[in-house]
């Protein structure tokens, strides 16, 4: 056997091959369902395209198109809403609980960090269905604990009436939303040095002092990145709101992903992949500057701070 030959069979017998051929199917797969479907995203925008056919070029037109497109801009509205309204609840009431679960020494504490943490290990479907029987006219449990307490609500249906459906979507978001941050606060709060609150304490300090002029500061790191994560959750709320009301009644409920999920698979008629495509670059390029004046701002904070 010549030297060639010999080098060959060293070579594949070596560790360099085996981790070569170990990750060359990982590396297919990841190559082939995320970095050519992200790559391909910034060329679909600027076609006719309906998954099938040919996609065909068009320029600007889906932009145009966009701009003009009153059910879009209809549910970013609602994005808007959501956000602002569960977020802010589901971080304070993560915030307040952590603290509570970590500096209280309650007996029933472990009881109480399984329970509450439930809502985040369950799928969102199923978090979807739940709640929409929930809120059912004639067997949901919202009417039965509204008509046990003297509201008498009689068997309305939530889900079918435009006003009640979009604020009635703020519920399951809060309770499949609200325990992931209060594990990450706790964990932050944990690491907070005990001297600090025992000064307080000699200070008299209350409960809610030590929350908001000790916890708060120290953790706030952690606070940033949390709402780095909730600004990217803006455009979120998909399979809730697919699942409990499909975007009705009326669009009232309606959110850009389950629009852009419409538009991209014909669910309206049409599949219009391109013109879906060029919402998700849209939503892309807001999210991304969103993010950099948030950043911007908190860091500008931080550095008045500190000059003071």
């Amino acid at each position: 056997m010549d030297a060639t030959g010999i080098k060959t069979n060293g070579f594949f017998k070596s560790k360099t091959f085996f981790v070569m051929a170990s990750l060359a199917p990982l590396l297919f797969f990841y190559t082939l369902f995320l970095v050519i479907p992200k790559i391909t995203s910034f060329y679909y925008p600027f076609t006719e395209y309906d998954g099938i056919s040919n996609p065909v070029w068009i320029g600007l037109q889906n932009f145009a198109t966009l701009i003009r497109d009153a059910d879009l801009w209809g549910a970013m509205k609602n994005n808007l809403f959501y956000w602002a309204i569960a977020t802010p609840i589901n971080f304070f009431a993560a915030l307040i609980v952590a603290f509570l679960l970590v500096k209280k020494p309650y007996r029933e504490n472990t009881f109480y960090r399984v329970l509450y943490y439930f809502p985040a290990i369950l799928p969102s479907v199923i978090t979807a269905l739940m709640w929409q029987f929930a809120f059912h006219g004639r067997y949901g449990i919202f009417n039965a604990l509204l008509n046990a307490i003297g509201a008498n609500v009689g068997e309305f249906y939530w889900l079918t009436n435009a006003t009640a459906a979009r604020w009635a979507m703020i519920i399951p978001m809060v309770w499949g939303g609200w325990a992931g941050n209060m594990l990450i606060f706790m964990g932050a709060i944990q690491s907070v040095p005990a001297s600090l609150y025992e000064s307080a304490e000699l200070d008299g300090a209350t409960d809610a002092a030590k929350l908001f002029f000790i916890t708060v500061p120290v953790i706030w790191e952690t606070m940033k990145t949390m709402i780095f994560f909730s600004i990217i959750a803006l455009f979120g709320a998909f399979e809730l709101i697919l699942v409990m009301t499909n975007g009705g009644p009326a669009g009232a409920t309606e959110v850009v992903g389950t629009y852009m999920y419409k538009i991209a698979f014909g669910a309206e008629g049409v599949a219009a992949f391109g013109y879906a495509a060029a919402i998700g670059l849209v939503l892309f390029a807001i999210l991304g500057v969103i993010s950099l004046i948030a950043f911007r701002f908190m860091d500008r904070g931080d550095a008045i701070e500190m000059a003071g």
